[in-house]
């Protein structure tokens, strides 16, 4: 019951909150629209009550917006995380609220104000949610006390990076072996007193299982099923009755049909602006190369694309000009295991190779294959030849959707990553895939970038 109340004094301040923040929004709009002096005023001032009776009309669209998209569960995310979802769900919130407006109010709004809302409302959530966040952590560990979970299963090198995380919780580790097993998690989270349960598998006896449900949910703890990524791979399942009953269907791909045409037009857009923006950068890097070693300054390689096609391949070149020539020697020094060569100190890198890799900018020429119709900006990386070679069927997943400049791999470790897990999180990526995931990935692949974890 202690979880029950801690959780609706989160909820109730975080909702608390985010109302201020967004009354602050309106209020600071309207002062910096009409009376800071910075943006002309034609029709004259409007009366705050007119501004003010919008605020409360919208306020209730908020907080339901926020409510329906989890704002109120999921309060401890990394802050990329929680901005992008605050970006989100306050656009989400802001278009209602102004179609709202536009049927019930009969004067006129100024659209200035509402974009100035717009922009209050971002920066107000995300930093009053981010202020929240270390708050709540130091009150719930200084004075409340950790909230505990119990984590029943026999693998727990997945989870344990998750909980480092969420630094408010403190993890009871149990292992469960066969039938009966459930048990003694539920004696354990009765000694404990735990808010949490989360299950690493569900190889139980199904009776047993359920009957550890029905404990859970009369004493208010929260039963949680953690899958591997194997099972997360799978893809979306949904409810087909045409049986007469309800059966788990597997959805297609994600990234097919009208997806896959969508994905490519950003693609392209994005490419194209990019490239009108960024090629006095571009020469200056061209000319450093040249200067730095002799060759080329474009490196071009046969890499397996979409449906096992190849393609050539191309990034600014950072090693020495017969680099290819010496790959035989150096594979058995790879850092990685499994047919993907990947070496920390690998001696055919220049010098100034060595910067642009650290930044990833020598995948930069990677846009003109977007433009091609090679790759897109976020897929699985496309593989060499003698590696794609060495694929089993379960990796061959990867070759159904246009390889990408970034993925999912790529903002999740870079090249620390182990050859098994960079398949698994581009399979993932494949079978999950939506445009706010590539929206994300992007983000997240310039903070990753910055950061230069995992990088060489």
């Amino acid at each position: 019951m202690k979880h029950k109340f801690r959780r609706a004094a989160i909820l109730l301040a975080l909702a608390f909150g985010d109302a201020a923040a967004v009354s602050i929004a309106f209020f600071a709009a309207y002062h910096v629209r009409f009376y800071s002096g910075l943006l002309s005023v034609h029709k004259g001032i409007p009366d705050w009550s007119f501004y003010r009776a919008t605020l409360l009309f919208s306020l209730p669209i908020f907080l339901f917006v926020f409510f329906y998209a989890d704002l109120y569960k999921n309060y401890f995310l990394p802050a990329i995380d929680e901005f992008i979802r605050t970006l989100k769900n306050i656009t989400v919130a802001m278009l209602l609220s102004t179609l709202a407006v536009a049927v019930v109010r009969q004067y006129e709004f100024s659209r200035v104000t509402f974009l100035l809302v717009w922009v209050f409302a971002i920066v107000g959530v995300f930093a009053f949610r981010q202020t929240f966040k270390i708050w709540a952590r130091y009150i719930l560990r200084n004075i409340y006390g950790l909230e505990r979970v119990i984590i029943a299963g026999r693998d727990f090198s997945s989870i344990k990076t998750l909980i480092k995380e969420h630094p408010h919780l403190e993890a009871v580790y149990h292992i469960t072996e066969g039938p009966g097993s459930l048990y003694a998690v539920k004696a354990a989270a009765e000694e404990k007193n735990v808010s949490q349960v989360i299950l690493l598998n569900l190889d139980y006896p199904q009776k047993e299982l359920m009957a550890f449900y029905d404990w859970c949910d009369l004493a208010g703890i929260e039963l949680k099923v953690f899958p591997d990524l194997v099972q997360l791979c799978l893809g979306e399942t949904i409810i087909d009755t045409s049986f007469g009953v309800p059966m788990l269907r597997l959805k297609a791909v994600n990234l097919s049909g009208f997806n896959f045409y969508f994905k490519r037009c950003i693609d392209v857009f994005l490419a194209a602006a990019f490239l009108s923006m960024a090629w006095p950068f571009l020469a200056i890097v061209t000319l450093l190369i040249k200067l730095d070693s002799r060759g080329p300054f474009l490196y071009a390689h046969k890499r397996v694309g979409y449906r096992g096609v190849p393609f050539f391949f191309y990034k600014f070149r950072s090693m020495v000009a017969d680099a290819d020539d010496r790959l035989e020697e150096l594979k058995k020094a790879s850092d990685r295991k499994g047919p993907a060569f990947k070496m920390k100190n690998d001696p055919r890198i220049t010098k100034f190779g060595k910067f642009i890799r650290r930044y990833s900018i020598d995948e930069l020429p990677q846009i003109i294959n977007v433009l091609k119709g090679d790759m897109s900006l976020v897929g699985p990386r496309p593989q060499v030849l003698w590696e794609a070679a060495h694929y089993d069927e379960w990796a061959k997943r990867r070759l159904r959707v246009l390889p990408g400049i970034t993925g999912l791999w790529q903002v999740s470790g870079r090249a620390s990553l182990s050859y098994e897990e960079m398949i698994e999180l581009d399979i993932f990526y494949i079978e999950n895939w939506s445009p706010g995931l590539d929206v994300k990935i992007l983000f997240k692949t310039f903070f990753a970038v910055m950061s230069r974890h995992g990088a060489y």
